[in-house]
Order: C-alpha cells, then structure tokens, then sequence
C-alpha cells in the first residue's frame, strides 16, 4: 500500500502551481506555520473566468516546440500565472472570459472582442504588460504600457459591459 501511494503520480495542473500540497506562491494572500510546522493557507477565491481557462492556461504552457509550424515555444508558467493572476483581478460577472492566444516567443495575448471594443493585452512577464484598445464605435486607438497600477486596463474591461449601442442611438438623435 505504502509502495504503490509513493510512486502514484498526482494529478497536477501545469499552470497551477497552487495545487501542489504546500507550494506557496508568492500571491498568496494569508500563510502560517504552526508551531508543529504544518503550513495553512487561505487563498483568494479563484473567479469563473480563471476556472474556465484553468484547461487552457494548461495547454498553453504545454505546447510542444513549433506549434506554430515554426519556432514557436510554449507559453512561459511565469508568464501563464501572472496572466492568471491579471484576469482574476479583472473579473467582471457580466462579461465573458477573455479569450488565451499563445504568442510564439512564450508570452500570451488576453482578448475580449465585445460592445463595438477590441481589447487585447499582450502579457510579456510580470508585470510586463502592453495593452491595446481600439473603439469601434469612435473610431479612435489606445495603448498603454503597465507595470504596476492596472487602473486603466481595468476601466477598459468595465467600458466591455456598458451598454454602448443606447448610447450611440442617443448621440446620433
């Protein structure tokens, strides 16, 4: 019995790490060691879209070598959980998940195509982020490049929920 758990192998997902028993990310949100050693985590809740996407952020960051037919290589975990991250922190109910496209180099796109917008979010690294908004409805482009504060790219993802097309009936008389 002892033989057989030892060598069973356990069902990890590839993109995340936090199902490993005592891995701790740095994002973890609450972690204690008890003075008999043992770690408890509290953990923020993961959204419907990360759930959704969980599948795919794992087939993404297993992509063989020339995917692309070319020198493609997989999505970088790191790159992978920051995305997951980034996601989980723009999570609106109302909206669909973004959709994952692999970019060759190992870096990932994040893109919402909703409401007259085209928003797509190139996710180099770590807070690596360039993202870029086209308006459909005003004809005019954005992009900003984030590090740290997210404000903006927020803003954007909320503009996916609101109800454009009453306003465009308002405006145009």
């Amino acid at each position: 019995m002892g033989e057989s758990r030892m060598n069973a192998q356990p069902d990890f997902t590839t993109a995340f790490q936090d199902e490993i028993p005592n891995y701790r990310a740095i994002t973890d949100g609450v972690s204690s060691l008890s003075a008999r050693g043992t770690r408890v985590r509290v953990t923020h809740p993961r959204s419907a879209w990360v759930n959704e996407l969980e599948k795919q952020f794992d087939v993404l960051t297993s992509l063989r070598r020339g995917w692309d037919g070319y020198a493609g290589v997989p999505v970088s975990f790191t790159c992978a959980q920051f995305a997951a991250n980034l996601i989980e922190r723009l999570y609106i109910r109302s909206l669909p998940a973004p959709q994952l496209v692999p970019m060759p180099n190992g870096t990932m796109r994040l893109e919402w195509h909703r409401n007259e917008f085209d928003i797509e979010v190139d996710v180099l690294g770590p807070y690596d982020v360039v993202a870029y908004r086209a308006d459909l409805l005003n004809d005019s482009e954005d992009e900003i490049e984030i590090q740290t504060d997210f404000t903006e790219l927020a803003e954007w993802v909320a503009a996916l929920a609101a109800e454009r097309v009453q306003l465009q009936e308002v405006a145009g008389g």
